[in-house]
C-alpha cells in the first residue's frame, strides 16, 4: 500500500502526535547525514522546508552535536542528503532555521 510522499513531511510536521513515528523518521535522517560523512549522532530539531522543484519534500535537520543539514524525501519515501545548511541557504537565500544559525 502506497501512502505517497508527503507521509514522511507529515511525520517531521506532526512530531509531538506520534513519537515512534517521528522516531523512524529522525532515524532515517540521521543515516542519510552519516551516510554522507557528517557527524549526526541524534536529531535536535527538524523544520519542513518545502518542495524543490523537482517536487522533493525537503526538511532541515539539526543534529544534537551541531550541524545543520537538508535531507529530501523523494515521491517513493526514500531519504537522500541534499546538503548542509549553509550551502543551501546560500545557494537559495532561505534559512533553513530562522531561530539560529543555518551553519
Amino acid at each position: 500500500m502506497s501512502y505517497g510522499r508527503g507521509w514522511l513531511l507529515a511525520l517531521v510536521i506532526t512530531v509531538t502526535a506520534s513519537p515512534a513515528a517521528a522516531q523512524l523518521a529522525q532515524q532515517a535522517f540521521q543515516v542519510v547525514i552519516t551516510r554522507a560523512g557528517h557527524d549526526c549522532q541524534g536529531i535536535e530539531n527538524t523544520r519542513a522546508l518545502g518542495t524543490g522543484s523537482n517536487t522533493d519534500a525537503l526538511v532541515a535537520v539539526a543534529c544534537a552535536k551541531g550541524g545543520h543539514h537538508v535531507v529530501a524525501i523523494h515521491r517513493d519515501n526514500s531519504v537522500s542528503y541534499m546538503s548542509s545548511c549553509e550551502a543551501f541557504t546560500t545557494g537559495t537565500g532561505l534559512a533553513c532555521f530562522e531561530d539560529r544559525s543555518s551553519r
